[in-house]
């Protein structure tokens, strides 16, 4: 229940679910509620939680101020389960993240809720809204980088967020580049190592704000096996219609490509979420998937498979397939 603006535990029951429908008497007086109820609190079982309505809007306000973690990830759960089930809206469950994560103080719940709100914007937004969540997704990350304290796991997983959601907005790409050429100060504490800084210029090479030539330096700067890779992604995100086309048929066709380059490849055709780039491949992905998996190894036809999976809205393709290929493995 609400003290003040903090949402504070007042009491539980333990319950043996045996049937469909089990009724539930509340422990509270007479004509007292909850703000909040919390199936499994605890995380005692599998289970997929669902909030009702009072207590999402009680979670939407209040979610960072419950000190128990476990119940934190039973709510930061159930949101996402929701949204992926599109029973709660991809803004309201966005709202709710840059609301609470910067104050979310254990690093696995805060890697989870930035890395589903990046997922959200890129696969359950619609179109028309995408590019408007995109911007503030980069917004809030922006600025809870600079808010976090400094050399924190906070601190590095907004980084982090900040590059994910930077391939999808160019609202913070003169920043980024200040930073990255040396010319702007990083945030106070905030590694900047290679993974990070390879990490930004392919969030920018995806929104069109780095080419071959920033690619060329960066790998000046790092030659290790690890740059080198990376160096690879930078060069297959970049926004160009033929050079997406060039990375995916290297993906399919080089034999030659290590595991780690072939994800390079991947990385570069699926960077920036921009479908009008790759739809034309659609067809061309099940035509071949076939005999990736007879002539291939499995791992690189896995990954092929997995990381080339068109995102289309429609199944139309794969109903399709699947009718052709009823023999095939499954």
């Amino acid at each position: 229940m609400f003290e003040g603006d903090r949402l504070m535990r007042r009491g539980g029951i333990d319950v043996d679910i045996v049937e469909e429908r089990t009724a539930v008497s509340a422990p509270f007086p007479p004509g007292a509620s909850a703000d909040l109820v919390l199936p499994n609190d605890g995380d005692r079982t599998y289970a997929k939680v669902r909030l009702d309505e009072r207590s999402t809007d009680a979670a939407a306000r209040a979610l960072s101020t419950i000190d128990d973690a476990l119940a934190r990830a039973v709510i930061w759960a159930s949101l996402w389960d929701a949204t992926r089930d599109g029973e709660l809206a991809v803004a309201r469950y966005l709202d709710v993240v840059a609301r609470h994560t910067p104050a979310e103080d254990n690093a696995a719940l805060l890697a989870d809720a930035l890395a589903h709100a990046q997922f959200a914007i890129g696969h359950y937004a619609t179109a028309a809204q995408r590019d408007t969540l995109a911007d503030a997704w980069l917004e809030t990350s922006w600025h809870a980088l600079w808010a976090a304290p400094a050399g924190s796991d906070a601190q590095l997983a907004w980084a982090r967020a900040v590059g994910a959601a930077a391939s999808r907005s160019g609202r913070r790409a003169a920043d980024l580049t200040a930073i990255l050429a040396g010319t702007a100060d990083a945030p106070a504490g905030l590694p900047l190592d290679p993974e990070l800084r390879w990490e930004w210029l392919t969030a920018l090479a995806a929104a069109g704000h780095a080419g071959a030539a920033e690619a060329d330096a960066e790998l000046a700067r790092d030659g290790s096996s690890q740059g080198r890779t990376a160096y690879r992604t930078v060069l297959a995100a970049r926004p160009d219609a033929e050079v997406r086309a060039a990375a995916w048929r290297a993906a399919w066709d080089d034999v030659a490509l290590t595991n780690d380059h072939l994800d390079a490849m991947i990385a570069g055709v699926r960077a920036g979420g921009r479908r009008d780039l790759v739809a034309r491949f659609d067809a061309d992905y099940f035509a071949r998937i076939r005999s990736a998996w007879a002539e291939r190894s499995i791992e690189i036809a896995r990954r092929l498979v997995i990381g080339l999976f068109p995102t289309s809205d429609s199944l139309a393709l794969v109903d399709e397939w699947l009718d052709a290929n009823a023999d095939a493995p499954g």
